[in-house]
C-alpha cells in the first residue's frame, strides 16, 4: 500500500513538473508575440508599403532633437544603419554619387546610426557620412533610439541596412535593405510615385 501511494506521488509530481515547463513556455511565447511581432506581420522584416510611417524622435548629429512628423510635405528616405557595417558604408558612397537625383526630387535623406550602433563599436554617425559620403552635407545623420529601432527594424533578427521611403503625407512608399545594391529600384519607386 505504501508503495502505491509512493508511486502515485512521482507520478503527480511529475506531471506537476510537466504543467510548469508547459506554462513557462507558453508564458515565452506570449512574450515574444507581443514584444517581437508588433507590426502584426510574424514573417515581415519591414514595415508595410502603406503604413503611416510610426512617428519619433531621434538626435540629430548637431545635438537638436527631430522627429518622423517633422518631414511631413516632403519625400523622405529614412536609412537605418551602423557604422561597423561595410554594406552601409557601401551605401554612402553610391548614395554620394546620386544625392543630384534626390535633390532634384526634393527627397531629404536622414541617416540613422542604429539603437547603440547594435551591440558593436564603431564611429559617429557625422564621421561615418564624412568618412563614406564625400563630405556631402546634404544627408542628415543622427541616432535612433531603442523604441525607434525596434519600430523601424522589426526583431527580433535585426537588419544592419534597412530604409523606407516615405512620402510627404507620412506613408511607406517602399522599404528595401541593402542601400549599394538597391539604389536603381529605390530610384524607379521615386520617380514612378511623381516624386
Amino acid at each position: 500500500m505504501m508503495n502505491a501511494i509512493k508511486g502515485l506521488m512521482k507520478i503527480k509530481l511529475k506531471y506537476c513538473v510537466l504543467y510548469a515547463v508547459l506554462a513557462l513556455v507558453t508564458i515565452a511565447l506570449v512574450i515574444n508575440f507581443t514584444l517581437f511581432n508588433h507590426t502584426g506581420s510574424s514573417n515581415s522584416k519591414y514595415l508595410s508599403v502603406g503604413d503611416t510611417a510610426p512617428n519619433y524622435a531621434f538626435q540629430l548629429e548637431n545635438g537638436t532633437y527631430s522627429s518622423v512628423n517633422s518631414y511631413y510635405g516632403k519625400p523622405l528616405l529614412l536609412w537605418f544603419v551602423a557604422t561597423w557595417c561595410s554594406s552601409c558604408a557601401q551605401g554612402n558612397e553610391v548614395l554620394a554619387s546620386n544625392l543630384g537625383f534626390f535633390e532634384q526630387h526634393g527627397v531629404k535623406i536622414v541617416e540613422l546610426e542604429q539603437y547603440d550602433n547594435l551591440g558593436s563599436p564603431g564611429s559617429s554617425i557625422s564621421e561615418f557620412i564624412s568618412n563614406y559620403g564625400e563630405n556631402n552635407t546634404y544627408v542628415q545623420g543622427g541616432v535612433a533610439g531603442y523604441n525607434m529601432t525596434v519600430a523601424y527594424n522589426t526583431p527580433p533578427t535585426f537588419q544592419i541596412d534597412i530604409y523606407y521611403l516615405i512620402s510627404p503625407s507620412g506613408k511607406i512608399l517602399y522599404a528595401g535593405e541593402g542601400l549599394s545594391g538597391g539604389i536603381t529600384a529605390l530610384e524607379n519607386v521615386i520617380t514612378n510615385y511623381g516624386l
